[in-house]
């Protein structure tokens, strides 16, 4: 250290030799996490490999050892964190680089689906119901965690309810219509909600909600009552037994003019309506003809 003054000297032996404390400690820790790993501890590989990059974060080995740790304990977002910290330690390792790829790749469509879940909230919600759905169908495409699986979701349930509630405003200003578009968009997600969580049938909450379609259809134009018998028809398609949307079909067929009876009656027995009233319904259909 010829030429270097003695006190700057002193000190940058002391900074060397504190750094080689770290990276003995840190080692020890990535040497006992590497052990308690074989012993099936996983748990106790993790505090010693977060011990590890605590002491040294430049410790690479120790990065990339606890990102597969987090994953076998199911930790994805810290697992994600520490692939992107080892791949841009060494870039060189394709496989580390793969994973960093994969979980950039799962919070992009977390985000995606985080922001269309803000669109639906601002009131734009065609647009937003539509990004959801093209998230979720992406989603479908890869091999995604079961935790970006539930946050995706988490944001559909959350975009529902905004979409159900928009459109009970808008009917009860009387915009009919309107209010008939985004039920439409509301038991559509519902439809969503049940494909992407595996259901064969609709959540009961949405009955209540085709009833509320089926009122505002009723006082709206031809147009909303078109885009209601479709609507209840794709959810017949998915859910046949549905008895509301066999229901508030047949109301539909009822407030034609002239009104359909033949039709409400097949409907409403479906619908497991009283037998009185279907064969009232059957009556008012023969004297229709």
């Amino acid at each position: 250290m010829r030429g270097i003054p003695r006190k700057l000297a002193l000190a940058a032996l002391v900074s060397m030799l504190a750094v080689a404390g770290c990276q003995s400690s840190a080692k020890k820790h990535l040497y006992t996490a590497e052990d308690l790993f074989e012993k099936r501890d996983l748990k106790g590989a993790q505090t010693e490999l977060r011990e590890a990059v605590k002491e040294d974060p430049n410790l690479t080995d120790a990065h990339n050892s606890l990102a597969r740790v987090d994953e076998y304990l199911h930790d994805y977002d810290e697992a994600g964190k520490e692939f992107m910290i080892a791949s841009q330690q060494d870039p060189s390792n394709q496989k580390t680089m793969a994973k960093a790829r994969y979980y950039r790749y799962l919070q992009q469509l977390s985000k995606n689906a985080d922001n269309a879940l803000d669109e639906v909230k601002s009131g734009n919600v065609a647009q937003g119901m539509g990004d959801l759905k093209g998230a979720l169908q992406d989603a479908g495409k890869a091999n995604l965690s079961k935790a970006t699986i539930d946050h995706m979701i988490d944001d559909l349930k959350q975009a529902v309810q905004s979409v159900v509630q928009q459109a009970d405003q808008l009917a009860q200003q009387q915009k009919y219509d309107d209010a008939m578009k985004t039920y439409d968009q509301g038991i559509r997600g519902y439809m969503l909600l049940a494909l992407a969580t595996k259901q064969t049938k609709l959540d009961p909450e949405v009955d209540a909600v085709m009833h509320n379609a089926g009122q505002a259809a009723q006082k709206g134009g031809e147009q909303a009552q078109t885009m209601l018998s479709t609507l209840l028809n794709d959810v017949l398609t998915f859910d046949p037994d549905n008895k509301t949307a066999n229901m508030e079909l047949a109301q539909l067929s009822l407030h034609q003019s002239p009104p359909d009876y033949s039709t409400a009656a097949d409907l409403e027995e479906r619908a497991g309506a009283p037998d009185a009233e279907v064969k009232k319904l059957r009556a008012a259909a023969k004297k229709q003809h």
